[in-house]
């Protein structure tokens, strides 16, 4: 008897494993095609009026704190993101670039669970009055996560919080 509750516990774990893990499946691919969809909504409109690029630059000035990202790929390369005082990022410089890019905020999401909620922000990188990718803003606890999505070959580029940069001043990272 005590070896039939043993099994019918070991199985209810397992169902409730193996339920996690599919929804943890599901919710990558709805983020996945969360930012396949914000691409596609590039082609309509990938050219920025005039009054909207005016507005974009008006934000960057506001500048009230930075965060550097590191290359999840290439540890050489980074970039920092200027955040104004709305929380809202602004604008992203690459390092060895001698201007930084303006960002034009799309949409965020929520989603409750773990330790702390996970917030998700994306972005219209603007370049020359277009719109010439989205990124991707991931805010967990303290790690913050960027993923890139180049418009004209749909290519992905992730960064992560550099932790041993001086975070959140006024200073950009470099």
């Amino acid at each position: 008897m005590k070896r039939i509750s043993t099994l019918k516990y070991l199985i209810l774990l397992f169902i409730c494993i193996s339920c996690g893990q599919k929804s943890s499946i599901k919710q990558n691919n709805i983020n996945s095609d969360k930012i396949e969809q914000t691409s596609e909504s590039l082609n309509k409109k990938s050219k920025i009026d005039i009054e909207e690029i005016d507005e974009i630059k008006k934000e960057s000035s506001t500048i009230k704190k930075y965060i550097c990202y590191t290359s999840d790929n290439n540890n050489s390369k980074k970039i920092w993101i200027g955040f104004n005082d709305s929380n809202k990022a602004t604008e992203i410089r690459y390092k060895e670039q001698s201007e930084s890019i303006p960002l034009k905020f799309i949409r965020n999401e929520y989603i409750e669970g773990g330790t702390s909620p996970t917030i998700i922000d994306y972005y219209n990188e603007i370049y020359k009055g277009k719109i010439n990718g989205v990124y991707k803003l991931t805010k967990s606890g303290n790690w913050h996560y960027v993923t890139y999505k180049r418009e004209k070959d749909y290519k992905e580029f992730k960064f992560t919080i550099d932790h041993t940069a001086d975070n959140f001043s006024s200073t950009p990272c470099f």
